[in-house]
């Protein structure tokens, strides 16, 4: 791989890690503090709201990591891992980690 490409590498885990921990936010707001809300305060317009804030951003972290995936380099069980972690609360939080540490590996120029 040229040095130019680790480097392009290195920057689409980076950005990834960001899609990454928006999509994890917006699940645990959506799961600690709109549903609550809709079901406690009977207040049903937070769910509304962050609904499809949430799913925005769940398929904007699906079409990076497809993309990511696709330019090779990521074995099925990583893969699977960053998927399922994407639909877990607090999963967002392993797969930064997983996309830091990978990103920290990716040769520099």
């Amino acid at each position: 791989m040229s040095p130019k490409t680790d480097l392009e590498d290195r920057r689409q885990m980076l950005r990834m890690r960001t899609a990454c921990l928006v999509e994890g936010g917006t699940l645990l707001l959506l799961l600690f503090v709109a549903v609550p809300l809709k079901h406690l305060a009977g207040f049903p317009d937070a769910v509304k709201a962050m609904g499809p804030i949430h799913g925005l951003a769940f398929l904007t972290y699906v079409w990076m990591l497809i993309r990511m995936v696709s330019a090779g380099g990521w074995s099925r069980g990583e893969t699977i891992k960053l998927l399922v972690a994407a639909i877990v609360p607090f999963g967002a939080l392993l797969s930064a980690r997983t996309l830091t540490r990978r990103a920290a590996l990716a040769p520099t120029i």
